[in-house]
């Protein structure tokens, strides 16, 4: 796995057309690797590059992040055959990416053909891009999606961390707990 860390305008062009998933992908819970492990599958069968997308920090600095980078980047070279993960310094200038530039930025750097993406997932200036945008943008049958599940979340992870309920958190949410800070 190659790992890029830059800003939105400086995403390296892809030579080979590729499907992604983008998220914050803190804690790596049963869902996240559900999704991630989408991605791989629709690469490999279609030929094409695996590529997350994910952040340096959230936008809200108020909300802390579980997991850091190095460990998410050793948890996914180990667990995953991603081709690329490219992590996004999370500065003005993507806050302020719109829903079509970030989708112009997908299809002419990455070549992006399909996504797979929870169906809560929101991106672009002021959340203004989500799943149905995605689908008009790259075509239905291109947007592969998963239903949320509200019991696997990373807020739900914090709220056991606090409850000091670490036994659930992996059994239950599949989370390593080394992992976490």
């Amino acid at each position: 796995m190659k790992v890029f860390k830059t800003d939105i305008n400086n995403i390296k062009q892809s030579e080979k057309k590729s499907c992604v998933t983008i998220g914050m992908f803190d804690a790596l819970h049963k869902y996240h690797k559900i999704i991630i492990k989408k991605t791989e599958l629709i690469a490999r069968e279609h030929n094409l590059e695996s590529v997350i997308i994910t952040f340096d920090h959230k936008p809200n600095k108020e909300s802390q992040t579980l997991l850091d980078e190095k460990k998410k980047i050793e948890f996914l070279k180990e667990n995953f055959k991603i081709d690329q993960l490219i992590i996004l310094n999370v500065d003005e200038s993507l806050i302020k990416t719109t829903r079509n530039e970030f989708v112009n930025i997908l299809k002419s750097k990455l070549k992006t053909v399909k996504l797979v993406e929870g169906s809560d997932f929101k991106f672009g200036f002021q959340k203004s891009g989500d799943i149905q945008y995605l689908k008009k943008s790259f075509g239905e049958e291109n947007v592969f999606v998963y239903q949320r599940n509200e019991n696997i979340s990373t807020s739900r992870i914090k709220e056991l961390v606090k409850e000091n309920k670490i036994d659930q958190i992996e059994d239950e949410l599949e989370v390593n707990i080394n992992l976490l800070k």
